[in-house]
């Protein structure tokens, strides 16, 4: 929630993909303030390399570009500071038209 409100105008985008059911994601969201986007994670459906996570919580920095940077296996997200600031200074790729989304995410 911190890293929303410190970066968040720079681009920062958080996701938490969580297995458990909308409507349970929903209420703990609206119960602790979560500022960032929370959608149902189904691992048949996600591309990699969101298929690929065996571990919870696992942290993915994925750049402008769509690539990952580096992931953290655990509660350590401080590690990942210092390669998200540097991607956050990346300037964001051109859009042409309006972007599809690859795979369907089911929010709250």
């Amino acid at each position: 929630m911190e890293w929303q409100k410190r970066y968040g105008k720079q681009g920062l985008v958080i996701i938490a993909l969580s297995q458990d059911p909308l409507q349970m994601q929903k209420k703990f969201k609206e119960g602790v303030g979560i500022n960032y986007l929370l959608v149902q994670w189904q691992r048949e459906k996600m591309p990699k390399p969101l298929s690929l996570v065996f571990s919870y919580p696992t942290n993915l920095l994925i750049d402008r570009q769509g690539r990952l940077r580096e992931f953290v296996f655990g509660p350590n997200l401080q590690a990942l500071e210092p390669s998200l600031k540097s991607a956050l200074k990346e300037k964001p790729p051109a859009v042409k038209g309006k972007p599809s989304p690859k795979t369907p995410i089911s929010k709250p």
